[in-house]
């Protein structure tokens, strides 16, 4: 599994990247303009769940081999330190929706 920021890229370019780096499938939060975008590419042998998204998150729950269940949120905060508290906001709320073992970038 590989989580990028700050993508600035489309859709065909991040396909491309996805097919010359051998991943099997992607999720993609679209940029906003020259900011933010976010992209999960996913490898094989792991079965992934869509738990929510937003501009600033990715949040999956990956299940390899079909013994492990675990949580995985690609985050990226906000830039501006006057508005970093909703950043914090938001970890707190997805804190709250799982009790699978998170890892949070």
């Amino acid at each position: 599994m590989m989580f990028f920021i700050e993508t600035k890229c489309d859709h065909k370019k991040l396909e491309y990247l996805r097919v010359k780096l051998g991943f099997i499938g992607k999720l993609v939060v679209n940029n906003v303009g020259r900011s933010e975008g976010l992209c999960l590419f996913l490898y094989a042998n792991v079965i992934v769940d869509l738990l929510s998204f937003s501009p600033a998150h990715i949040d999956v729950s990956i299940m390899h081999d079909n013994i492990l269940k675990w949580r995985f949120t690609g985050f990226y905060g906000h830039p501006e330190t006057d508005q970093r508290s909703h950043s914090w906001t938001l970890i707190r709320r997805l804190l709250k929706m799982s009790n699978l073992p998170w890892l949070c970038l």
